[in-house]
Parts: structure tokens; C-alpha cells; sequence
């Protein structure tokens, strides 16, 4: 009662002083109106990728050697570690280096104070290695996303004048101040290469290892002292010998007490040039560097991309003829499309959900109702500002989920206004009870649909958690404010604008004009009426709903993580381990010259012997190799990226030889391939055997494409054993072996650095024999011995033979892994394919003894993140159960009404089977929407049936019916709006929020006809022993009473 009192005053206070309200009102709408120019906006919510890389080189190892000896201590360390989640942590050795892909633990908050402290671990750490590492390199920004990439290119200038040119561009880009990070990719620096002729260095006596440990010395800079006479303190600088190539050039190499001199110059080949690249970037076929651009956390990334955009136009005017810059890929483009194509949905929304409130209802009746749309939208949007809530997809999908929710509890309210004048109540005493008595109703159903979402913040991690951070908290403030509206301002609106009950509106009129409603209304009332008539086999049909949902729902395809929808695609080329980068450029510059003459290709971005920046958040960057490439493909537009996907992926697949071509369209799963069959043991032979069996049956279904494993192919090489004592004897040790060897067939030994002003010029040794040997050529290769004043063949001082080793070896938590992979044919679910896969391979694979198989792939990303939001939808049922209890105060009332949401599973199925959508997360929370919709629905319905045998002293079963009818107006006006606000989401065919909009769509129309047969009936059935010793008549006919 003093809860009653409380909310009356309330309601009294605001109708009282409705010019306070208004202005409230007023000042929201106006906040909201200018917040929505402002406010952050951003595609998605800020995703915390939890990855990083780290990087060891170990020159001369070959990949067996590099995981004995440096992976797997690194592993060891990096396992001391309680972050690191050691499940997805996994080692690539291959020869020469080694990458570990580390991944943290969702738990982890602060990503940055955690790569800190392992950065300095890491330090310490590598004193325990080998000598022979060189390096040991933490990359913690790997899971960083760019804001924009874009591409300074030019086909006459050097690389070292765009680089210039680029520095120009970021000093001006750093003046905006939403700029973080700038990086730079695809840069070539310039190289002094001393050719070192063999023949006259044999002539001085002169050997390459002097003549680099000479040119060290020469360009080391090192401390010099300080003249220091207690009166001041001057220090002493060396000046550089090395100006430019003609120092280097002129460098003395050698002299004799005559005072004769060789010259650098003498005895090689001086030039300035840019060095062989291991990786570089075309676009368009035209060389160019790339620049990345990140956003900083909590700015607006349309607004930041356009303060881009005009510092481009304006530098753009300062370059020469011949460079250009262009963007590749622009989030803020894409975000701005997504806002826009949501606000337009939304409108669409409103302006819907107004037609049906106004065809369905009295025009002044939807004026009232409908007003409290824009109010209820601009007020959140306003407090979205406030509270620092960013404008997304996510924040947006929630406006429009409840778009149709937003004018339920103004029509409630108004339809009880109606009925209280209808039985005689004068306007003023009608307008204060009818929000009076409905508080507690509005107030349960709200908190029912608002507050379910929040344990998904509890029980989901990673990238599901941060997709769902924004939803609770936005769809609690629109019903909120809702709420409010229908409390705090509608009494005003209604006893203002509706001065009639449904009744006495048509007092008077000679000719009825029956409306849709009343036609609806007669055809229900008979509908219920044969329901009541045969309870049982109404009963029935429910629980047979109920059954077939749940079986549609369990059969339905499963992808919890949609396509992204965007103009733009990725293409990765895969070669054998060992292919040199020129081939690797031939199949990749191939298919990019087909691709560039269709017209629906805007360009192609061209990244040869390394990935792409992070450029969508699901996008892992893949590692650089000589056998690797990517192209970024932009498109005129999202279908014609799905034509050509479909187009394009079947046919040049596997067109080349010996290369896999994989057609990549973007999504938001963090699987890295679709497929994964992955096995663990100890030997790597035995896994290669498991490996080709799985292979064999993976093979055979055609709904599979690009079926390989991540092992590669033992790469073929040279191994040499020095002879001891001929080595001795001749002065070679292996040290000089080495790097006589890495002049002659390696890029070069780099022996100092030539500075011209900040820019870096290396000085490499290289052998000035031009010739590509073969591998019969080495032992009759000459070896610089004696310091250089003799030659021998190599055969002379060691031994050859072949030498294979594997292309790579994968350790995963610690553990030798093959895996065995494959992409899933376009159309078909990956989910089922892989889970028919695992049983094919189960029921036709005996596995070796010391081998497991494990899955991994999308189905192991789906399998993690659906027992977490099961629970989190278990936990929101068992709140929607503590709600209606603590709102019925009985606990069978509370658990028929939650038993009934179990009825809007098979809408739900249906509508997803007929749109062919695959159960995703979206689809989930549209289900959990959906009971919040049910629940409201079903404590209006009991909430009037209780009312009734309590004042009124009516059987159970006339008051179910009774409150059937009764109620069947509001229950049906809500609905249809409720489904009627997310047709947009519907008709844009989004991957991602097409499947919640059917969901709520389907699953509000066919549930409302259960709410308004099946539930009368079953509260009929359960409590008709509750009339206390009342005769149930066999038949009641009770009339409508809005038709009296």
C-alpha cells in the first residue's frame, strides 16, 4: 500500500506540474538531438584482441635444431606466465627463427600492464639462450586494428622519396588529435653493397673477414673522452669517415711500409642500391609504402577520418606529378555507411510502428502513443551522451529491438485510461488510476526484458563479451526512459488529447463502423470460445509448438559469428616452403591482372612475402614468408563482393600449380581457418602418417575445398662438416666458414651503418661473382683461407651431403601439432560440415598409438562460446523467474507464465527456416528478447484474470476468459508493434542482425496467438480447483465488453 501511495504521488506530482515534465522532456530531446552529432561512433565495440607475437631469430639452425634449442625454452618461459592462456598459445619453428603466437586468458584486463612486465622477462630471459640468438622481439601491438591504411606510390620516384614524402604526411596527420599510432609498411631503405672481387683480394692477401671486422671498426661510433681542466668540460668527438659512397669507396684497405695503398675501391664494386626485398607491397601494380592509422580510445572515428581526409586534400597539392596517395581500406567510411543505413533503418521503423499504431488504434489514441517514440529515442540517445555510451551497430540494434517495445506500456496504460471512463470514471480520476494500478505490471515486464541481458556479461568472454558490453546498459535506458515517459508524461497527453472511452466515443452514432479491431475482436472471442470448449486439445497444440521448436532450433545450422558485410575481400596465396619471392610474385601478379579487368574490382593492394596490417578486428595478420602473399581487394559494393567471392573462389582456387589460393570474405569469427583437424604427439613422422590419413577422408567431401595440413614440406638443403684439421692447419675456423658463406650465396654481411642525416645506409659485403650457383656448383667453390693470402675449394675443408629438414614444425600448448586444414565450399554451414567431417574421420581413421585428434577452427570457437551463452540465457530465466514471483507473490502463476515463453520457440525456429538464417548470437538474444516480450504479455493477460476473481468474484474460468478478451486489444497492439519495429532488420539481409529481427518478428506473431488460446486455457486448467468449491458452468458466453 505504501508502495501504491508512493508511486500515486508521483504520478500525481508529475501530472500537476506537467510544465516541469515538458521542459525535462524538451531539454533530453534537444541533448539527444545535438549528443547525436558528437557522440563517439564506431562500427562495433572496442574489441580486446588478447594476442601477441614474439619473434626469435637464430641464424644457421635449421627448424629441429631452432625448437630443441630456443622454441622450446621460450615456451617454458612463456608458460611461467598465470595470463597466458597455454590452450590457444602455439610455436612455429621454422629454420633460422621462430614465432609463438601468445594468447591471453579473457580475464585479463590490462592488456598493457601485462605486456610491460613480459617485455622486461623477456630481456632477462635471453641471456639463457644460445649465443647464436641474435634476437628475441615482443610485438604487443599484433592485435591493434588500423583506422585507415593508405598507400604513397609512384612509379618514377625512390623509395627513399616517398618515404620522405610520407614522413611530411605524418607530421601533419599528428596535429589531429583522435591520431595515435602511425606505422609504416612495405619501406625500402637503400644499401651501400660492396661487391668483393675474389680474385684480387687473393692477389693483396686480403680476406673478406679483415676487410669487414676493417669497414666495423671504421663506422663504430664509441666514446671519446672529455677535456676536463676543473674549469670546464669540453668532449671530445671522432669525426665519421663515411660521409657518402665516395668515403666508403675510398677507404683504405690495405698499405705497406712504402707507403703504397689499396683502396676499397681496388678490390670491389662500390654501389648505392636498394638490397633484393624478402617482402613489398603494390597497388594497383604500382610500388608504393603503406601507412597505418590508429584511432585513440573514446574519439569519433567519422569525425576523425574526415579531419584525415582534408589534411590528405590539402598535402596532395604540395606533391608531385607522378605521386599519389590512396586509401586502401577506411573504417570511418564504413562506419559512417553503417550509422546511416541504420538511422535509416530506424526511421523506417519508426515511421512503420507509427502505421500500425495509427491503422489499429483511435487517430488521437495513436497520436498520444506514437509521440512517445521520438521522445523515448532522443532521451536515450541523450543519456547515451552523457554516460560516455559510443554510437555503434550494437547501441543502434538495441533502439531498434525496442523500437516496438517503447509504445507498449503508453498503450497499456492508455487502454485502461479508455476503460476507466468506459465505466464511468470521470477523465481526471481515470487518467491518475490507470498508471496508478498498472505500475507494478509495466514495471515487472520492463525489468524482465531490461535486465536478462546483463548476465551475459558475467558468463561470456573474449570478443563476445566485448560485442555485448553496450546492449544491456542501452536497452535498460530506452525501457527506462519508457517507462518513464508512460508514467510521468502520458496522464498528461491522454487527459489532454482522449477525452472518450472506446465505448462512449461512439455513443450516439446511428451506423457502427466496425473497425479492424472489433472484426479481430469477434473472430478471437469465437476462437477462444471453441478453445475453452475443448481445453485439452488446445493444451495440446501448445505443448506440440513447444516440442517442434525445440527440434527445428536443434537442427538449425549454427554460426554464431556472421560474415562481415563489406566492399572488400581478402586473397592469400600459399606456396611450398622454400619458393623464392619472384615465383611467388608470377602466380600472385597473374591473378591480379585478372582480377583488375573486371569491372566490379576498385583495386587490388598487392602485399608479396608478407600480410596485411590488422585491418577488420577478426583479420589475424598472417607471418611473412617468400612463399606467401595477400591481396586486399576493394569492390563497388557489398553484393558485388559476394558475386565475385562466389565467382572467383570455385575457379582459381586451386588453379595454379603446386599453390593453394585462398578467397577470404571477412566475418567476426576469431577462428583462423573455417576447418581444423588438428593432431598431437611426439613424432613427427607418425603425424605426418595420421595426418595424410585424415587428409584422405577430408578429401572425399566435396563440400570441402583446399584441404592441406600446416606442417609443409621438408625444405632440401646442404649440410657441411668441416674437417677439423684442415681447417686448422689452414686457418679457417667455423665462424669465418660462415660468413665467407654469407657472402658469397647470402644477402650480404652487413659490417656497419653509413648515416645521411636520420636515414639509415647499411654497408653490405656481397660476393661480385654474379652467377647462381646450384647445389653441384659448392664444392668447387673457392674458400678464402690463411687470411686471405690463399683459396681452396670447399670440398677441401668440409664435407657435403643433402640435407632435408621440415619446413616447419607447430607446437601447440607445449606439443608437437599437425593440423590438417580446409575452407568450406561457398553455401554451405561450416558448423555442419565439420561436425559430419569429425564423425567421418572417427568412424574411418585408426589413429597411431601416442596421437590425439582434436578439433579446432570456427566449430571450437562456437563450441567455447555456446556453453557461455546458454548460461547466461539460463541465468536470465531463472531472473525472469524471481521477477514474476516477487511481482504474482505465487509461485504456479510465476512458473506458468515463464512456461509459456517456451512457446515462442517454434515462431522463432519457423521464421529463421524460412529466412535461412543460421543460429547465431544475435538470433540468441533475439530470443531473449522475445521472452521479455512473452513475459509482459502473459502478466497483463493473469495480472486481469487475478483481478477478476479477486473484485470481482468471478469462476477461474470465466475470469481466464474473460482477461482474454479483455486483453487480447493491448496484447495484440503491442505485438504488432514489437514485430512491425524490426521488419527493417528483416529487409536489410544483415548477416549479422537479420537473424535476431526474425526472431522477434516471427516469434512475437505466432507467440501472441498462443498467449491469447493456449495460456487462458492453461490457467483455466491449473487453477480451477483455486474457485473454491465453485461449479464450473459447461459453457460461459461473455460478451466483449468494448462491444457492449
Amino acid at each position: 500500500m505504501k508502495q501504491e501511495g508512493g508511486i500515486a504521488s508521483v504520478i500525481g506530482g508529475a501530472f500537476r506540474y506537467h510544465r516541469i515534465v515538458l521542459l525535462l522532456v524538451a531539454i533530453l530531446v534537444g541533448l539527444g538531438i545535438a549528443g547525436l552529432a558528437v557522440m563517439p561512433k564506431q562500427e562495433f565495440p572496442e574489441f580486446t584482441v588478447r594476442q601477441g607475437l614474439v619473434v626469435g631469430v637464430y641464424p644457421g639452425a635449421t627448424s629441429p635444431q631452432v625448437e630443441e634449442q630456443l622454441t622450446k625454452p621460450l615456451e617454458n618461459f612463456i608458460f611461467s606466465y598465470k595470463e597466458v592462456n597455454r590452450k590457444k598459445t602455439f610455436s612455429q619453428s621454422r629454420d633460422g627463427m621462430v614465432f609463438v603466437n601468445v594468447e591471453l586468458n579473457d580475464d585479463v584486463k590490462d592488456n598493457d600492464q601485462f605486456w610491460s612486465k613480459f617485455k622486461l622477462g623477456v630481456q632477462a630471459f635471453k641471456s639463457s639462450l644460445p649465443a647464436g640468438v641474435i634476437a628475441l622481439q615482443v610485438n604487443d601491438d599484433f592485435g591493434d586494428t588500423s583506422a585507415l591504411l593508405i598507400t604513397l606510390e609512384s612509379k618514377d620516384k625512390t623509395y627513399r622519396e616517398l618515404e620522405k614524402y610520407l614522413e611530411n604526411l605524418e607530421d601533419r596527420l599528428r596535429t589531429i588529435e583522435s591520431v595515435s599510432a602511425l606505422r609504416r609498411y612495405g619501406v625500402q631503405k637503400e644499401q651501400i653493397g660492396v661487391y668483393l672481387d675474389q680474385q684480387k683480394l687473393s692477389q693483396y692477401g686480403i680476406g673478406p673477414v679483415s676487410l669487414a671486422q676493417k669497414l666495423f671498426s671504421q663506422g663504430f661510433t664509441t666514446l671519446s673522452g672529455k677535456v676536463d681542466n676543473h674549469r670546464f668540460v669540453a668532449p671530445v668527438h671522432v669525426a665519421d669517415p663515411y660521409d657518402w659512397v665516395r668515403d666508403v669507396s675510398q677507404q683504405i684497405v690495405y698499405s705497406d711500409p712504402q707507403g703504397n695503398v689499396i683502396r676499397l675501391k681496388d678490390v670491389a664494386e662500390i654501389k648505392l642500391e636498394y638490397p633484393d626485398p624478402d617482402s613489398y607491397i603494390q597497388n594497383n601494380e604500382v610500388k608504393c609504402i603503406l601507412l597505418s592509422m590508429e584511432m585513440r580510445h573514446g574519439h569519433n572515428i567519422i569525425e576523425m577520418g574526415r579531419q584525415v581526409k582534408a589534411v590528405i586534400a590539402d598535402y596532395e597539392k604540395t606533391l608531385p606529378e607522378g605521386v599519389t596517395i590512396y586509401r586502401i581500406t577506411d573504417q570511418s567510411e564504413v562506419v559512417s555507411e553503417s550509422i546511416h543505413t541504420f538511422i535509416r533503418e530506424l526511421l523506417i521503423a519508426v515511421l512503420s510502428v507509427l502505421l500500425v499504431v495509427v491503422i489499429l488504434m483511435p487517430m488521437r489514441v495513436a497520436y498520444v502513443s506514437a509521440s512517445t517514440i521520438p521522445i523515448t529515442i532522443f532521451s536515450a540517445l541523450a543519456l547515451f551522451f552523457v554516460f560516455g555510451i559510443e554510437l555503434n551497430t550494437v547501441t543502434l540494434a538495441a533502439l531498434l529491438v525496442t523500437l516496438g517495445m517503447i509504445v507498449d506500456d503508453s498503450i497499456v496504460i492508455i487502454d485502461n485510461y479508455m476503460e476507466k471512463m468506459d465505466e464511468g470514471m470521470s477523465r481526471l480520476q481515470a487518467t491518475l488510476a490507470a498508471p496508478r494500478e498498472f505500475f507494478k505490471s509495466v514495471l515487472s515486464a520492463t525489468l524482465a526484458i531490461s535486465i536478462t541481458f546483463f548476465p551475459f556479461l558475467f558468463t561470456t568472454t573474449g570478443m563476445f563479451n566485448d560485442f555485448l558490453q553496450s546492449f544491456p546498459w542501452a536497452i535498460t535506458i530506452i525501457l527506462g526512459i519508457s517507462l518513464s515517459v508512460a508514467l510521468l508524461l502520458v496522464p498528461f497527453l491522454q487527459y489532454t488529447f482522449i477525452k472518450h472511452g472506446v465505448i462512449n466515443r461512439e455513443k450516439g452514432s446511428e451506423h457502427h463502423h466496425k473497425t479492424f479491431m472489433d472484426t479481430l475482436q469477434k473472430w478471437y472471442d469465437k476462437l477462444l470460445a471453441q478453445c475453452f470448449a475443448h481445453p485439452y486439445v488446445t493444451l495440446s497444440v501448445g505443448i506440440g509448438a513447444v516440442i517442434a521448436g525445440a527440434a527445428m532450433f536443434l537442427n538449425l545450422p549454427m554460426r554464431l559469428m556472421p560474415i562481415a558485410e563489406r566492399n572488400q575481400f581478402a586473397v592469400e596465396f600459399y606456396l611450398p616452403t622454400g619458393t623464392a619471392l619472384e615465383r611467388t610474385a608470377e602466380l600472385a601478379d597473374s591473378l591480379e591482372s585478372i582480377l583488375r579487368k573486371d569491372k566490379r574490382v576498385v583495386s587490388v593492394t598487392n602485399f608479396l612475402g608478407s600480410g596485411s596490417p590488422r585491418f577488420q578486428t577478426a583479420y589475424t595478420p598472417q607471418l611473412p614468408g617468400s612463399n606467401f602473399a595477400q591481396f586486399i581487394v576493394n569492390t563497388t559494393g557489398i553484393h558485388d563482393t559476394e558475386d565475385l567471392l562466389n565467382e572467383y573462389t570455385g575457379k582459381y582456387s586451386v588453379y595454379f600449380p603446386d599453390a593453394y589460393v585462398r578467397f577470404k570474405q571477412l566475418d567476426y569469427s576469431q577462428a583462423r581457418f573455417p576447418v581444423e583437424i588438428r593432431l598431437k604427439g611426439d613424432s613427427l613422422s607418425v603425424l605426418y602418417q595420421a595426418a595424410d590419413s585424415v587428409m584422405k577422408v577430408m578429401h572425399k567431401d566435396t563440400r570441402l575445398s583446399l584441404v592441406r595440413t600446416n606442417f609443409d614440406e621438408p625444405l632440401p638443403g646442404v649440410h657441411l662438416r668441416m674437417d677439423e684439421i684442415e681447417a686448422a692447419r689452414l686457418g679457417l675456423d667455423k665462424t669465418l666458414l660462415m660468413a665467407n658463406m654469407a657472402i658469397r650465396f647470402g644477402d650480404g654481411l652487413p659490417v656497419t651503418t653509413l648515416w645521411d642525416g636520420d636515414y639509415p645506409i647499411g654497408i653490405v659485403l656481397k660476393s661480385l661473382d654474379k652467377e647462381q650457383p646450384t647445389f653441384s656448383d659448392l664444392p668447387d667453390e673457392y674458400i678464402p683461407v690463411m687470411g686471405g693470402v690463399a683459396s681452396v675449394p670447399l670440398r677441401q675443408v668440409a664435407a657435403m651431403s643433402p640435407d632435408w629438414n621440415p619446413g616447419q614444425i607447430v607446437r601447440r600448448n607445449g606439443v608437437r601439432t599437425i593440423s590438417v586444414l580446409a575452407e568450406t565450399v561457398r553455401g554451405y554451414n561450416t558448423d555442419r560440415v565439420t561436425r559430419e567431417v569429425v564423425s567421418a574421420i572417427k568412424k574411418g581413421v585408426q589413429f597411431p598409438e601416442g596421437v590425439t585428434m582434436s578439433v579446432g577452427g570456427a566449430k571450437e570457437v562456437d563450441d567455447e562460446a555456446l556453453p557461455q551463452i546458454m548460461a547466461g540465457l539460463g541465468i536470465a530465466v531463472c531472473m525472469i523467474f524471481f521477477i514474476l514471483l516477487w511481482h504474482f507473490k505465487k509461485i504456479s502463476l510465476a512458473l506458468l507464465t515463464l512456461c509459456s515463453t517456451a512457446m515462442c520457440l517454434f515462431g522463432a525456429a519457423l521464421g529463421m527456416w524460412i529466412m535461412g538464417n543460421d543460429l547465431s548470437l544475435t538470433s540468441i538474444l533475439g530470443v531473449v528478447s522475445l521472452i521479455g516480450i512473452l513475459v509482459r504479455n502473459g502478466i497483463i493477460m493473469f495480472d486481469y484474470a487475478e483481478e477478476l476473481q479477486r473484485d470481482k468474484g468471478m469462476s477461474v474460468r470465466d475470469a481466464a476468459q474473460h482477461a482474454g478478451m479483455r486483453r487480447m486489444r493491448p496484447i495484440f497492439l503491442t505485438s504488432a508493434a514489437a514485430s512491425m519495429g524490426v521488419i527493417p532488420m528483416i529487409l536489410s539481409r544483415s548477416a549479422l542482425w537479420s537473424p535476431m529481427g526474425t526472431v522477434i518478428c516471427f516469434g512475437t506473431l505466432t507467440t501472441m496467438v498462443f498467449i491469447s488460446t493456449v495460456m487462458p486455457v492453461a490457467y483455466w486448467l491449473i487453477f480451477r480447483k483455486d474457485s473454491a468449491g465453485t461449479k464450473e458452468p459447461a459453457t460461459t458466453v461473455i460478451a466483449d465488453p468494448a462491444a457492449q
